[in-house]
Formats: structure tokens, C-alpha cells, sequence
């Protein structure tokens, strides 16, 4: 089969449209069972020390000795330690180094040490400070940033048994007040971010099957949910759908709650809240959900709540949405370059132009990643270039809305670039009732 015939779009004047490109990726998703810290079907070795390697890679490539890391997303790529991530997200406590060569050495949060344990990814673990006191000074409450000192001059005493000079990358949560202290041991300061978004865009087919295993849950949610839809229900309640369907799945958070009805789907970006959804609306989500293995399912579906029959504007706003997604997703293939995709996105009609949004295609792993592509119209002022490469995972997504209309339609997939075009991730169908013929 050809990748056109593979990828083709079905007639939207079918009895029913369904999911094109219903591939074995997708298909082969695995149980829930499986955990990332231990054996299964996915072999956990070879995922950390893939994302271990494509780390260091990158550092050794820029000839940079190690790194510094706290976003606990960017822990967990090098190390596989899980620990509290959405607490660790908003603390200063946790913070792992990774030389270019070797194994990393945590400092982690107190009591929560054994959580490394077995982690061939891991050399030492020391008790971690919090950094909230950097560069404060005595005070009456006897805070103040001694422990911080201490804690840079370690880090500083580890970068000079590695070698390589005093020259350290650092992630984007490590704090202004800590970088200064880190200098004031004799450490130099590089970015990191980079190197990490680099590292993390090329999945191994471990980081794809546990990718699956979120979208699977992520899918199922969406099931409950598009069941569940009624009038009366609130966003809040339909938002808990996702929520809890994610928690009993082995699932771990959510990103945002991107779900609103009726006028509010119009402009996008709007929070669930306590609106109840009236009959004929329209109902649009956006999962930004944090599954199992922390890999997030970041799949987008615009729902309409009985009873009646969808209105001709609302199967325009839908068709015209389900059009520039589809014509996006073929734009999809490795070599392909930012600039270009940008350049031939789907040019929607004038009157949905200024409530679109401009971030097309979006790379995502364990939370949305880079790259960001742009859509067309919008690459002279927001876009950076670059090339689509195989093993990347990108979102697709379309918003239609008029700046004088009642509703809108947000609509994603997520894909799996191949050595030759593209595979769907996600499978959810479409909206048959949405797409049907006008009123």
C-alpha cells in the first residue's frame, strides 16, 4: 500500500465517516499493567538508556560537560525517576546532574531517595535543599541561602571530577538567585534548553508504545465522555470524565482543562467552568492529558449535544475545520521544512482568519514539546525554521472560528513521522453528525 493510499481522506458523503490510516502503531497499544520502573511488555532499560544517550549526545556534541537539571520532566527523560511531578513542577527542591559520560547523580527531595533505587541511570543519590532562600540574606527567622552555597559548591566539586573545565548547561527551572550562586562557585553557565528539546524530539519505539498507552486512555476518555454528553451537564462535570478516566487508567495528570461549550468554544483557550451546556451546542476539548508512563495524549475533538440536529453553520465551522486539519496532516513527512509547511498550510477564508490560532504543528513527548510550526500567514513574525526528521511526534491542530460568530471547532491528531510520510497515533473518529449533509 502507498502512503497516499494509506493516508487518503474518505468522502465526507459516506453514511459514516470513520478514521483513516487505522494503523498498527496505533492498534497494538498495550495493557495497563506495565509500569515504567519495572519489566513488561516495554523494555524500560532500553527507554532510559535511549533517553539517557540522546541527552548526552547533545552534550557531547556542544563539547559541554554535563548538565543541570530541575523541571521534573526533564529529570525523569534522563534518569526515569518519577517523583511528585506536578508538586515538583511549582518547588526548589529536586535537581539531577548528567555528565556527558557516566551516570547521573540526584539530589532529591528527603525521605524520597529509594525512589532511584535499581536505576541503572543513576550513580549517587544526595538529600537535596530547597533553593528558595538563594540569595537572600540572614534574617531574624535565621533563613537564608547558607544551604544553597553548600549545595552549589557540591555541584561544583562533581563538574570538577568530570573534567572538561568548569562550564555547566542548565534547564529553564533552574531560578535566577541559584545560577548566580552556581557562578559564585566558579561555575560558567550555558543554556540547556536547546540540547534538551533536540534530545527529546526523536522517540525510540519504547517512548511510541508508551505514547500509545496514553493516547489509548486519552481515547477512552473521550468515549465516556461524547456518551456522557447531555444537556444540563456542566464543563466541569464533562471535564471529570477525563480526569478520572485518566487516574483509574494508570494515568497521571492534566496539562489544562481546555473544554468549553456553546459561545465560550468562541475564541479558543477557555478553562472548563460551571456553564451548564444547553441542547444544540457545541461541546470542544483539547485532552492535554498526562497518561500512563508520563507520555501526554494531546488529541483535540469537537462534540455536538443533543437533541436536534446540527445547524448548516455549525457543520460549516466543523467542515472547514476537518478540511485544514487533513490538509495540514499531509504536509507531515520527514525533510519537510518548517518555513515550507508554514508557507503551504491550509489558507482558511478571510473570515476565520483573525480568531485562528497560529501554532499549527507542535512536537510532544513527555509534555508538548518542540518544535513549534507555525501556520501559514504567521512564520514572518513567530516562526524559526528547521526540518521534520523520522521518529518525531507531532499534533496537528485545527481551530475554525468567525470573529462575529456564536461557536467554534477545535479539532487534533497526533502522529508518528516515518521514513516516509506519517503514522496516526491517535484514532478517535470524527463527528459523522457533524459532518453530514447542511440543514
Amino acid at each position: 500500500m502507498t502512503r497516499a493510499e494509506q493516508h487518503s481522506i474518505p468522502s465526507t458523503t459516506s453514511g459514516s465517516i470513520d478514521n483513516y490510516a487505522r494503523t498498527g502503531t496505533a492498534r497494538s497499544s498495550i495493557g495497563r499493567t506495565v509500569s515504567d520502573h519495572g519489566a513488561g511488555q516495554i523494555d524500560m532499560v532500553a527507554l532510559r538508556a535511549y533517553r539517557l544517550q540522546r541527552l548526552q549526545a547533545e552534550l557531547r556534541q556542544r563539547e559541554i560537560p554535563a548538565i543541570l537539571l530541575s523541571d521534573p520532566v526533564n529529570i525523569r527523560y534522563a534518569t526515569g525517576v518519577r517523583n511528585m511531578q506536578p508538586w515538583s513542577l511549582h518547588s526548589t527542591y529536586r535537581t539531577a546532574f548528567v555528565p556527558a559520560e557516566g551516570r547521573a547523580i540526584l539530589f532529591e527531595y528527603a525521605g524520597s531517595e529509594h525512589l532511584a533505587s535499581g536505576l541503572e541511570t543513576v550513580t549517587e543519590v544526595r538529600p537535596a535543599v530547597s533553593r528558595f532562600w538563594a540569595g537572600e540574606p540572614a534574617g531574624t527567622d535565621g533563613h537564608d541561602d547558607r544551604k544553597v552555597r553548600l549545595w552549589a559548591g557540591e555541584v561544583a566539586d562533581i563538574l570538577r571530577k568530570h573534567g572538561g573545565g568548569m562550564l555547566l548547561a542548565i534547564d529553564r527551572h533552574i531560578d535566577h538567585f541559584s545560577a548566580c550562586t552556581l557562578e559564585e562557585a566558579g561555575i560558567r553557565l550555558v543554556p540547556g534548553q536547546r540540547m534538551l528539546a533536540q534530545a527529546q524530539s526523536i522517540k525510540s519505539p519504547e517512548e511510541i508504545a508508551c505514547m500509545s498507552a496514553s493516547i489509548t486512555v486519552a481515547e477512552a476518555a473521550l468515549h465516556r465522555l461524547q456518551k456522557a454528553l447531555e444537556p444540563g451537564l456542566t464543563e466541569i462535570a464533562l471535564w471529570s470524565i477525563l480526569e478520572r478516566t485518566n487516574v483509574e487508567m494508570g494515568g497521571e495528570y492534566m496539562d489544562t482543562r481546555l473544554l468549553s461549550s456553546g459561545a465560550r468554544t468562541n475564541p479558543w483557550y477557555q478553562e472548563a467552568t460551571d456553564r451548564m451546556v444547553r441542547p444544540g451546542d457545541l461541546v470542544a476539548i483539547d485532552t492535554d492529558m498526562v497518561g500512563p508512563f508520563g507520555y501526554d495524549a494531546d488529541i483535540s475533538r469537537t462534540f455536538f449535544c443533543p437533541s436536534g440536529r446540527p445547524s448548516g453553520e455549525q457543520r460549516r465551522l466543523y467542515r472547514y475545520a476537518w478540511e485544514q486539519l487533513h490538509h495540514n496532516l499531509e504536509l507531515v513527512r520527514p525533510g519537510a521544512s518548517f518555513r515550507e509547511m508554514s508557507e503551504t498550510a491550509y489558507e482558511l477564508p478571510e473570515a476565520f482568519r483573525a480568531r485562528s490560532i497560529s501554532m499549527t504543528w507542535h512536537g510532544v513527548g513527555l509534555y508538548g514539546q518542540w518544535p513549534t510550526i507555525v501556520g501559514r500567514g504567521h512564520f514572518a513574525d513567530k516562526g524559526t525554521d528547521g526540518v521534520v526528521a523520522p521518529g518525531m511526534t507531532l499534533c496537528c491542530e485545527s481551530y475554525v472560528a468567525a470573529e462575529d460568530g456564536i461557536e467554534g471547532v477545535k479539532l487534533e491528531q497526533q502522529v508518528l513521522v516515518t521514513e516516509s510520510g506519517f503514522e496516526l497515533l491517535s484514532t478517535f473518529p470524527f463527528d459523522d453528525v457533524l459532518l453530514g449533509r447542511e440543514i
